[in-house]
C-alpha cells in the first residue's frame, strides 16, 4: 500500500494543477486613439519665404589710373565716406607743369592768330586798292587757318592735361564704407597693381539676393504687374524691416528649378551687412480657395509626403499630398479636398487601414501623460 500511494500522489497533483489552469486568451492591442481635424478651404496670403545673402548695390575697387607716388591718404580703414569725398592724393607736380605749359601754348597761339587775322584784314583792304596780289591774300589766309588748327590742338592738349591731373585726386563715386587701405603715404601707386588702393561698398540702401521655386513665378509676376512686391527681412536682433522686390531674373535655373530675385531695403543703421545670411519673406498676393491643414498632420515617407484621412468605418487611409508652403503652422496642400478629416495627432504609429478611436485634440496627449505617471 505504501508503494502504491507514492506513485498515485504525484499523478493526482498533476491532474489537479492541470484542472486549475484557466484558458489564457491572446493579448489584444488597444485601439489607437487619434485626434482629427477637417481640411478647410480658405484664402491664404501667398507668402514666399527664403534664405538669402545680403549684397551691396554698388561696390568698387579704387585703383590708380596713372603711375605716381601717394602724397596723402585722406581716409582711415573702415571709414564711412560721402559721394565726392577725397580719398587719396597722388604726386601731381609733373601733370601741373604740363597743364601750365599747355595753357601758355594756347595764349601764344591765340596772340599769333590775332595778329594773323589783323594782317589778313589789312591785306584785303590793300588788295581792293590794287596794291597786293591775290596770292598774297591766299598766303595770309593760310597762316590764319594754320594758327586756328594749332589753337584747337593746344586746347585739346590742355584738356588732356586736365584729365591727367584729375587722376591724381581719387574721390568716392558714391556714399559708402571703405575697406582696408593697402597703401600709405609715399607708396607707389600703379594702374596694373593686383590690389586696389581701397574697396568701397555702398551700405544704404542695400539688397538681399535669394531664390524662389519656379512654381511661384506666375504669382510673383502677377503681383508685380499690379504694383510693387513687398518684402520683409528678418534682422539679427529679431526685428523686421520692410522693402520691395526690385529684380526678378529673366531665366529659371533649369538645374535647381528656381528663379533669382533681389529685394532692396533701407539700411541707415547698417544692420544689414554684405555677405550675411538673411531670411526674406515676399508678399505675393492671396491664394483663393487654398486647402489648409495643420502642419503637424503632414507625415513624411521614404519618397513622399502624406496624411491619414479618416474613413466612414473609422479606419484610416494614407493619401499623398503636395505641400506648397507652410504659413503660421498651417500647410497649404494639394491632394485632398475641403472637409476631409485628417489625423492631426497620433498618426506616427498608424498603418494604412488601421481602425482608430477619435478623441478630442489634446486629449490623447493628456491620456498618454496619465498612463506614464502610473
Amino acid at each position: 500500500m505504501t508503494r502504491t500511494t507514492i506513485f498515485v500522489a504525484p499523478l493526482l497533483l498533476a491532474l489537479f494543477a492541470a484542472c486549475g489552469q484557466k484558458e489564457q486568451k491572446p493579448h489584444e492591442a488597444p485601439t489607437p486613439k487619434v485626434a482629427v481635424v477637417a481640411a478647410v478651404s480658405v484664402d491664404m496670403p501667398l507668402t514666399i519665404a527664403a534664405q538669402g545673402n545680403v549684397v551691396a548695390i554698388n561696390q568698387v575697387d579704387i585703383r590708380a589710373q596713372v603711375s605716381s607716388t601717394v602724397r596723402q591718404v585722406h581716409i582711415q580703414d573702415g571709414q564711412n565716406v560721402v559721394a565726392g569725398q577725397l580719398l587719396f592724393t597722388l604726386d601731381a607736380r609733373e601733370d601741373e607743369t604740363g597743364l601750365t605749359r599747355n595753357a601758355a601754348v594756347i595764349r601764344k597761339t591765340e596772340a599769333d592768330l590775332a595778329l594773323a587775322e589783323q594782317n589778313l584784314r589789312r591785306n584785303k583792304e590793300l588788295a581792293k586798292s590794287g596794291f597786293l596780289s591775290p596770292s598774297a591774300i591766299d598766303t595770309t589766309q593760310s597762316q590764319v587757318d594754320s594758327l586756328k588748327a594749332e589753337l584747337a590742338a593746344a586746347r585739346s592738349d590742355l584738356v588732356t592735361s586736365q584729365v591727367k591731373l584729375s587722376y591724381t585726386r581719387l574721390t568716392a563715386p558714391f556714399a559708402g564704407r571703405a575697406g582696408a587701405i593697402t597703401v600709405h603715404q609715399g607708396s607707389l601707386a600703379q594702374p596694373g597693381s593686383a590690389d586696389p588702393l581701397v574697396t568701397l561698398v555702398q551700405l544704404d540702401p542695400i539688397q538681399i539676393e535669394f531664390t524662389a521655386p519656379e512654381g511661384e513665378l506666375p504669382a510673383l509676376l502677377a503681383s508685380q504687374s499690379k504694383g510693387q512686391l513687398a518684402a520683409h527681412a528678418q534682422l539679427a536682433d529679431g526685428s523686421t524691416r520692410s522693402g520691395r522686390v526690385v529684380f526678378i531674373d529673366n531665366a529659371v535655373d533649369r538645374n535647381a528649378g528656381t528663379i533669382k530675385l533681389k529685394a532692396e531695403f533701407a539700411n541707415t543703421d547698417h544692420q544689414l551687412w554684405p555677405g550675411l545670411f538673411a531670411r526674406v519673406e515676399v508678399d505675393a498676393g492671396v491664394q483663393s480657395g487654398a486647402i489648409v491643414v495643420p502642419a503637424e498632420a503632414i507625415l513624411s515617407g521614404p519618397d513622399r509626403r502624406f496624411v491619414y484621412v479618416l474613413q466612414p468605418d473609422d479606419t484610416v487611409k494614407d493619401v499623398p499630398v503636395t505641400v506648397s508652403r507652410i504659413v503660421a503652422e498651417r500647410a497649404v496642400v494639394d491632394g485632398i479636398r475641403a472637409g476631409d478629416k485628417v489625423v492631426r495627432e497620433g498618426g506616427q504609429n498608424l498603418r494604412p487601414g488601421a481602425k482608430v478611436a477619435v478623441v478630442q485634440a489634446g486629449q490623447r496627449t493628456a491620456n498618454a501623460a496619465r498612463e506614464a505617471g502610473r
